[in-house]
């Protein structure tokens, strides 16, 4: 296949048809989550218009205990006052008055009205009336009351009006002397409605438990089989069928669930119109971008044809032959530069294979180079060995010590072919330069060893501690003449490991000590090549890069006091292994 129809190919493949799909499948997502967050949206100012409607049912019911806990209407019912004139006097001087308080503060209560349980009682119209006067279709509903407890019920099957009924006890709570009835205006639930956002295109209904509807708001919405179906069957505070919206709520003081719907297409009618639109723009602007493509690709597809071609003819026979006429459309653009190269290249090329010949005599002799260097620290160690002997064989353990401290350090220097060790071989290192140190210095320098890890089993890079202890001896130790002691402490924790070196010197002053933190935490500063601690960068950077994570190394000092440089290793947990694999 040519490279023409494998770009055409790929762009089919990788670009046009992976945008389409990309793009029907991200439309379909913001429609199916704008879908959701708006239903969502709608469910909370259901549930907040429900909670105002508790509310209101709630203060309409603190009649009951107004009436309940006044002395006047209790002793009223019960019969306390033996004369029908009595019984007005108290009515007109005291019950009516609150009655008027109590139609002031809940003007959403239309009638309010008592059925007496003593006959004996005098009657008030509109107030206080005989049992027997209430509804028959209502007398079940008052029958099943429980003490302390009332009900809301519809007045009718045709209206929303609702009704209130709870019983009014005697002082000593012992005896039922009335049933307070309270119908409600259809302004509560009509006000319900509207702050459910009940309008437009969007219908209530409520269901029973049973699914069947007791009431709609009138505008002639009503809930389909399937969706009814659903409704039972899921039991979700929301969902959304093909075709309808719904969210409902139990209202637990009717015993009904309210249902709200509205059709999906109304309510997302103007982004289906711009779909339309969008996909059609989208399917002209893919079409006009893929002509344009199409001859972009086909101009560059044939000079580089050409420089293929080119390539084909060559061999190492006739490398001397140059390509042909430079492009002259786009002479300067990047093929053009690629056809210079490419011409620059051939010639190159030519003069590096009459170049083979001296080429391979540079690697003998480099290869003789190598050698004659290896040759050099054997004759030294072989060298110190000698030394050792001899001093051993004099007695002379100092010299013979020296020799051997000195031999290690040398072999362990120059002949590791590797850039990694352990920590137990390092710190075996430092232990033979302090020795070195020591007999040097004699009694100006001690130092103690303190290792509370497996230091044989921690991998670490070579030469992390020795340019520390150097440090510490050069600065520390040879810069004063009074006595230094340094101390070399090696632990570890649940996330890492610590080593810290400790001496007791002069310490670094401040402003140094300042740029060198800022230098390890990698915050360059001008002349900072100057201001010294390359040895500690070095180690610092060498941490990081090997054992990753939080790893570094931290310096600080009083001066006068000592320094302390403490290099922390952050541990990388295996699965069954809690020692650090580096």
């Amino acid at each position: 296949m040519s490279i023409m129809r494998k770009i055409l190919f790929g762009y089919v493949v990788l670009i046009f048809i992976p945008v389409i799909a990309f793009g029907y499948l991200y439309y379909s997502q913001i429609y199916s989550n704008l879908t959701k967050q708006f239903v969502e949206s709608r469910q909370k100012i259901l549930e907040q218009a429900y909670a105002n409607l508790k509310t209101d049912f709630t203060r309409i019911q603190s009649v009951q205990r107004i009436l309940q806990y006044n002395p006047y209407v209790t002793d009223y019912l019960d019969g306390a006052y033996p004369s029908d004139a009595e019984s007005v006097y108290v009515y007109l001087r005291y019950i009516r008055p609150l009655y008027t308080q109590l139609f002031f503060a809940h003007p959403e209560i239309d009638s309010l009205v008592i059925y007496k349980m003593k006959r004996d009682v005098f009657s008030i119209t509109d107030h206080f009336v005989d049992r027997s006067l209430l509804d028959p279709q209502m007398e079940g509903v008052a029958r099943d009351l429980e003490p302390g407890k009332g009900v809301w019920v519809f007045a009718d099957s045709k209206t929303s009006e609702l009704v209130y009924y709870q019983y009014l006890y005697n002082s000593q709570y012992t005896e039922k002397i009335g049933l307070l009835e309270m119908r409600v205006s259809n302004r509560l639930i009509a006000n319900f409605y509207k702050a459910a956002g009940v309008e437009g295109n969007w219908g209530a209904i409520l269901l029973s438990k049973e699914g069947k509807p007791r009431a709609a708001n009138g505008m002639g919405m009503e809930l389909d089989e399937d969706t009814l179906r659903q409704w039972q069957a899921e039991g979700k505070p929301f969902f959304i069928n093909r075709k309808t919206i719904v969210n409902q709520l139990e209202i637990e003081e009717l015993g009904m669930s309210f249902l709200i719907t509205g059709e999906v297409r109304n309510v997302f009618h103007s982004i289906k119109q711009r779909e339309s639109v969008l996909v059609t723009i989208i399917v002209l602007l893919l079409l006009v971008l893929s002509l344009a493509y199409y001859v972009m690709a086909s101009t560059i597809t044939k000079r580089i044809l050409r420089l293929a071609r080119h390539m084909r003819t060559l061999n190492d026979d006739n490398l001397k032959q140059r390509m042909i006429k430079h492009d002259k459309l786009n002479p300067k653009d990047e093929i053009g530069f690629l056809t210079e190269t490419y011409n620059s290249m051939l010639q190159r090329m030519d003069e590096l294979i009459n170049n083979v010949h001296r080429a391979e005599l540079r690697n003998k002799e480099a290869a003789y180079k190598v050698l004659q260097a290896q040759i050099k620290p054997h004759f030294l160690y072989n060298t110190l060995e000698t030394i050792r002997m001899i001093a051993e064989s004099n007695n002379d353990k100092e010299v013979a010590d020296i020799s051997y401290w000195f031999g290690r350090l040398m072999r362990y220097s120059l002949l590791s072919e590797q850039d990694v060790t352990v920590l137990a071989k390092e710190i075996e290192m430092v232990t033979f330069y302090l020795n070195i140190h020591q007999m040097r210095l004699q009694s100006r320098l001690t130092y103690e060893i303190e290792v509370a890890v497996n230091a044989e089993n921690i991998v670490c890079p070579r030469f992390i501690l020795q340019p520390l202890i150097e440090n510490c001896v050069v600065h520390g130790a040879s810069a004063i003449l009074r006595p230094v002691h340094i101390r070399l402490q090696a632990s570890e924790n649940e996330r890492e490991i610590q080593i810290a070196l400790q001496d007791n010197g002069n310490g670094i002053p401040p402003e140094k000590l300042v740029a060198l933190q800022s230098r390890l935490l990698g915050h360059l500063t001008k002349g900072a090549e100057s201001e010294g601690g390359v040895g500690l960068m070095n180690v610092n950077e060498r941490i990081k890069s090997f054992f990753g994570g939080d790893s570094r190394l931290e310096v600080s000092s009083e001066p006068g006091k000592g320094t302390s440089l403490c290099i922390f290793i952050t541990k990388r947990m295996g699965a069954n292994d809690e020692s650090v694999d580096c």
